[in-house]
């Protein structure tokens, strides 16, 4: 199922609902997901950590 035919279905799924209280869930779940979308991860502090446990792996595959 492609990503248009997902939010066709759900479209037509949640239009169906009047559930106050699951619809409000639905909603929270939703921006929940886009919050998580915006998050931005600082990678750079785990920068010394990632490279000593590639440089291991790379010399462990080369041996």
């Amino acid at each position: 199922m492609s990503v248009a035919e997902m939010k066709k279905a759900i479209h037509e799924k949640i239009e169906i609902l009047n559930n106050e209280a699951a619809l409000k869930e639905v909603l929270e779940h939703i921006e929940k997901l886009n919050q998580d979308k915006k998050k931005v991860y600082n990678l750079a502090q785990h920068y010394p950590e990632i490279s000593r446990q590639f440089d291991e792996t790379l010399k462990k595959l080369a041996q």
